[in-house]
């Protein structure tokens, strides 16, 4: 299976590659997987849908202020959807660039949403790291996407078709 490198950038300078599985791209699209180890599990209702060894499904779309991670437990059950707040990706050709703007959003199946990271976001904003143009940019990316959930839009139809059995061997 071919991997592609993923260039994620924290701000102000934290720079983290991470090699990942290329399972399908084209001009709209990046979808990759990967085994995550998250700083914190999510856990709802004392049960965990996001944590050590978890496998995400990333789709990193072009244009988009957001990625979407479709995350499975160790069984390879479906737990939800995590979502990042980050600037539009860059693309080359063996790598791509996020910018990760510290706004998070968990989507369980159920159509509930949480949003994550909102105290990191808010110090990045005092402290200087993410401008207030940027900022306005974040908070309207999670508003669009919190919309979306809402209006039950989310996630997008090809998110929703692409089957981790089909394109995924670990």
């Amino acid at each position: 299976m071919e991997t592609i490198t993923l260039t994620y950038k924290r701000l102000p300078d934290r720079i983290n590659y991470f090699k990942q599985h290329l399972l399908y791209e084209d001009d709209k699209v990046i979808v990759t997987s990967q085994r995550v180890k998250p700083s914190s599990p999510i856990v709802e209702n004392g049960e965990t849908v996001l944590g050590d060894n978890y496998t995400a499904v990333w789709f990193v779309f072009t244009g988009k202020w957001y990625d979407i991670g479709k995350i499975y437990n160790l069984d390879n059950e479906w737990t939800g959807y995590y979502c990042d707040i980050i600037k539009p990706v860059i693309r080359s050709a063996d790598t791509f660039e996020i910018v990760d703007l510290f706004l998070d959003l968990w989507v369980s199946p159920n159509g509930s949403y949480e949003i994550q990271d909102e105290d990191e976001f808010e110090t990045a904003v005092q402290n200087g790291v993410i401008t207030t143009d940027l900022a306005k940019k974040a908070r309207n990316a999670l508003t669009d996407l919190i919309d979306e959930v809402t209006a039950g839009r989310f996630p997008p139809e090809f998110v929703n078709e692409f089957s981790l059995n089909k394109h995924l061997e670990f």
